[in-house]
């Protein structure tokens, strides 16, 4: 059967088991060691898809490295994890800082790129070349379920960095929900949209290869490769940041392919608009679901997917539930919670603070104890997300405690703001956050993205608003841009945006 496509490669699950056999071979003869670090720096390929397997399976740990980070941010990672190994694509090599700045690394293996060579010149042994050489039995290491498999950096939108190392045990916990969730079989044809290193797709590799679907790596989310793949490889399931999915629903050659393969996309990341999930609904023909989690959590934590246990529902009721972030799953338990943590009250309308524990769920930040001992509450790890939650469970995310907008007094939550401005035919985009304002403390402040082609006027845009918001919650500052910053899978990187407003100030209320 085949197990891997990627471009004009396909593997055999006989050709991927032993690829990533003989990559554990390569790593010990190497020397890397039960518990050393390994960050691999590539693509979504084969070759990333490959190191979830052959890594872990020494007693090694897998460090994954966004490759839209700075040299910066890879040397503060590389460092404060204490890798000694890095598989890195010569195409991407200038993400690494000066060699002489990374205190750890003793490692070095290259990967062949598509010939766009970075100035940084690596010297290390071909990824290829030490599989080709390495023997295909497997190692002979004993690894308990609570070892560290891999680990992870926090994305730095809301806050600097931090470390986390997901066991065995968390890893196995998240496939076996997933596989429950999503759901998946042999029959899967799954496209890897959203990159491996990435929260919203480091988990795939482990769920579907236990129920041994097919993945299909994609280097780059562009809509008509998007489209041509689904098309060529009858691609069945994907998941997708709301960025994505706008992208893909506005491809003006969308008509163009055949996506009748596609059984369900799931889009995490970020709330989805009830907009975009019926504009997905309409012109993609499949189920559309979403879902929320979080690295601390490996990363699932709940889900929402057809068909709906509550089948009596339908117009906006059916869409409320299908966009909200589900419920929690079988496997470990999810709040919601007041201040005191006491649970608010199961009406769809009291705000609360999503907390969780089961075997998911991290122990701790690595060197954080501070931030640990912050998070993790008499064995309850809290999120920062806000939330309420219904009579049925489900989760609705009203937004992270940091956008939350508080104007003379009154909480605007940034998410519905957002939500209301994006309904709007000509706007592509939208970020809102809080901007200082003399008299009111803060005030919202919207970011926006036209559709191309599209005119629309900061008067027009408020007259708009005003019609679906009450009129506090209608922002005060309207400004066009051309694009909004975006961290590893198009996620808005809503802490940039709001520095535009701060920059400058003693303090920040928000």
């Amino acid at each position: 059967r085949i197990a891997v496509v990627d471009g004009d490669r396909r593997f055999t699950y006989a050709e991927y088991a032993e690829r990533t056999r003989r990559l554990s071979s390569a790593l010990l003869e190497l020397g890397v060691a039960r518990g050393d670090r390994v960050a691999i720096i590539d693509f979504n390929t084969h070759r990333l898809l490959e190191a979830f397997y052959g890594v872990p399976r020494i007693g090694a740990i897998l460090l994954f490295i966004n490759i839209r980070l700075s040299p910066a941010d890879v040397a503060f990672i590389l460092n404060d994890s204490g890798a000694s190994c890095v598989i890195v694509n010569e195409d991407v090599t200038d993400l690494l800082p000066p060699l002489d700045q990374l205190r750890t690394v003793r490692h070095f293996v290259t990967l062949r790129g598509d010939g766009k060579r970075g100035q940084n010149q690596v010297d290390g042994p071909d990824y290829e070349d030490l599989l080709s050489r390495a023997s295909s039995a497997p190692p002979l290491v004993e690894i308990g379920e609570n070892d560290p498999a891999e680990m992870c950096y926090t994305s730095g939108t809301t806050a600097g960095p931090k470390g986390m190392l997901l066991t065995h045990r968390m890893l196995y916990f998240n496939a076996i929900s997933m596989a429950l969730f999503a759901p998946v079989d042999e029959r899967t044809t799954f496209l890897h949209s959203i990159p491996l290193f990435h929260v919203n797709g480091w988990g795939t590799p482990h769920f579907l290869t236990a129920v041994g679907g097919k993945h299909v790596m994609l280097k780059e989310f562009r809509p008509e490769i998007v489209c041509r793949t689904i098309e060529q490889e009858q691609v069945t399931n994907m998941f997708m940041v709301p960025t994505m999915a706008n992208t893909l629903v506005n491809y003006p050659q969308l008509r163009e392919h055949d996506l009748s393969s596609l059984e369900q996309i799931t889009v995490g990341g970020a709330p989805l608009s009830a907009s975009l999930f019926l504009e997905l609904e309409e012109k993609l023909g499949c189920a559309i679901c979403a879902g929320y989690g979080l690295t601390e959590s490996s990363p699932i934590l709940t889900y929402s997917r057809p068909p709906l246990p509550h089948g009596t529902l339908s117009g906006d009721a059916r869409v409320e539930r299908l966009r909200s972030a589900g419920r929690g799953g079988w496997l470990f338990t999810v709040r919601v919670v007041d201040e005191q943590g006491d649970d608010v009250a199961r009406d769809g309308k009291q705000v609360g603070e999503i907390i969780a524990r089961g075997n998911n769920i991290i122990d701790g930040y690595w060197k954080r104890p501070e931030a640990t001992d912050k998070a993790i509450i008499d064995g309850w790890f809290h999120t920062g997300d806000m939330a309420t939650i219904d009579e049925d469970g489900y989760v609705r995310i009203v937004d992270r405690t940091v956008d939350i907008i508080i104007s003379g007094g009154e909480n605007i939550s940034a998410t519905e703001v957002d939500n209301a401005i994006i309904s709007h035919p000509a706007v592509l985009e939208c970020a809102v956050v809080a901007a200082p304002h003399d008299q009111w403390g803060e005030t919202p402040a919207a970011l926006v993205v036209l559709k191309h082609g599209e005119t629309l006027s900061m008067e027009d845009l408020t007259v708009f608003c005003r019609a679906k918001l009450a009129g506090f919650k209608v922002p005060r500052i309207i400004e066009f841009l051309d694009s909004l910053p975006k961290g590893g899978t198009g996620k808005i990187l809503k802490r940039e945006l709001r520095e535009r407003f701060w920059k400058g100030r003693n303090g920040r209320v928000a």
